[in-house]
């Protein structure tokens, strides 16, 4: 049923001001009927809160509006990408609002026109193509537009920061262990998922655990990880039924020895411990496993050449990050998050501020840090990242730089530098512990491994500066 009567003649309102009434409209000779919910406009209501008088601008469309998801029933082969950019923008409301959005953000952060035509046009393809016209994208849609050659990591980070990205990637932790577990049967495949589970987010509930990082997790796995492959290759099944007569036969199997015996142990341990706590296995084969303690090692100097030859590089960031390991041996992710702000501070009264301790910069460190400072002004002078270290692909982000270009400016490995620094100082100090845990923020027993050859070489009465305060 048409629901709205319009006319048309010489006297119809051309302004968009009120419609005639029927008996009005009939004097011009013919009527004009306008059906509902023809236009792509008109099929969907404003979501609540969004003015909808003309000359407002692009109105601003919140998440929230949107509260369904359309399922999917089977799922799609690859999309082409780069024909959507033909399609209509299943939601022209949310299109607008993030189109203009888009153009503060470019300027705001320095693109170039070209970079902003392919964000525009990566984000129109996003639109279109995505199942839930308004729901926030997701991050394995924004990925394949790497595959076409627009800013697929520009456009996360300006769809993250506008709430407007749902990331449904796979962990990489969750796909590694999927691929180190392959092998062994179930159930013993879920009591070690549900062991990572646990370890990786912690437990609230008794038994209460606190989180563990990544790395650890994969650390304890990945040398536990023989030891289990030979019990399932024995025929255990769960580790339910392994006792510790069984456990104590396959670890002497492998016959390991020195520190690879005592990560294994203490790994086995971590895995069974886990589960008889939250009640996933009856009873811990590993309580009475000897574990031990790694082998010590000593701290080396580095050679010295290399280091010479960074520090006087062409190059301003490799010497600016030589200089700042070489000197005050800073942490690699304390030079990764160094803000410009710090840096600027730093330069001017001489002391840079580090969580935890604060470090005198050495004059060859503040010739390096201002060169590289000039060479970032005039290489990007409109960036808008708040890092020190920028590249190309950071500077049009406010991300920090990647790990692999900084691990590319080392002369050697960033933990061969700090400890041939620490080695340095500890000498010079006589092994004063207190000044080297305050000086590069270590614990008493990690700079123990630095100050004991010093006071193993002063005799049998080693000096009180040896001694823990």
């Amino acid at each position: 049923m048409p629901d709205v009567l319009a006319a048309a003649g010489p006297d119809a309102p051309r302004d968009g001001g009120p419609r005639l009434s029927y008996d009005r409209a009939l004097e011009g000779g013919w009527v004009q009927l306008s059906l509902a919910n023809t236009r792509p406009q008109e099929r969907r209501r404003l979501p609540a809160g969004i003015p909808a008088a003309p000359g407002v601008g692009p109105p601003r469309r919140p998440v929230a509006a949107v509260t369904h998801r359309q399922l999917v029933l089977f799922a799609s082969p690859p999309r082409a990408l780069a024909a959507a950019l033909d399609s209509v923008a299943a939601d022209p409301v949310a299109a607008a609002w993030l189109g203009g959005e888009l153009t503060g953000w470019a300027a705001s952060r320095g693109w170039t026109r070209r970079r902003l035509s392919g964000a525009r046009r990566g984000l129109h393809i996003l639109l279109a193509v995505q199942d839930t016209p308004g729901a926030p994208v997701a991050a394995t849609l924004i990925d394949q537009l790497t595959g076409i050659g627009l800013p697929a990591r520009l456009l996360e980070e300006f769809l993250t920061a506008h709430s407007f990205t749902a990331d449904d990637r796979t962990p990489a932790v969750d796909a590694w262990f999927t691929r180190t577990t392959a092998g062994l049967p179930e159930p013993m495949t879920g009591q070690l998922a549900h062991w990572m589970a646990a370890r990786l987010h912690g437990h609230c509930q008794p038994p209460r655990s606190r989180p563990r990082s990544e790395a650890t997790v994969r650390h304890q796995l990945h040398f536990a990880l023989p030891v289990l492959t030979r019990l399932a290759d024995a025929g255990t099944r769960d580790l339910a039924d392994v006792t510790a007569a069984q456990l104590r036969t396959q670890l002497d199997a492998c016959r390991l020895t020195g520190t690879d015996y005592t990560h294994t142990a203490s790994g086995l341990r971590a895995v069974f411990t886990t589960l008889a706590a939250h009640r996933a296995i009856a009873s811990n084969p590993a309580v009475h496993l000897r574990v031990g303690t790694p082998a010590p090692t000593i701290p080396l100097p580095a050679d010295p050449a290399p280091i010479r030859h960074a520090l006087t590089s062409p190059d301003p960031a490799r010497a600016a990050v030589t200089a700042l390991l070489a000197f005050h041996a800073l942490r690699a992710g304390e030079i990764r998050r160094l803000t410009l702000d710090d840096t600027r501070r730093a330069l001017e009264d001489g002391r840079l501020h580090l969580p935890g301790r604060t470090v005198r910069l050495d004059e060859p460190v503040r010739v390096r840090l201002a060169a590289y400072l000039a060479h970032r002004n005039k290489r990007w002078p409109h960036t808008a990242n708040p890092y020190f270290f920028v590249t190309m692909r950071t500077a049009l982000s406010t991300m920090p730089v990647s790990r692999p270009w900084l691990y590319r400016q080392y002369p050697a490995s960033s933990g061969l530098l700090r400890s041939d620094r620490i080695v340095d100082e500890v000498q010079a100090a006589d092994g004063d512990i207190r000044l080297i845990c305050d000086l590069f923020g270590l614990s008493i027993q990690a700079a123990h491994r630095y100050t004991a050859g010093v006071c193993a070489d002063a005799g049998p009465t080693p000096p009180v500066t040896c001694r823990r305060r």
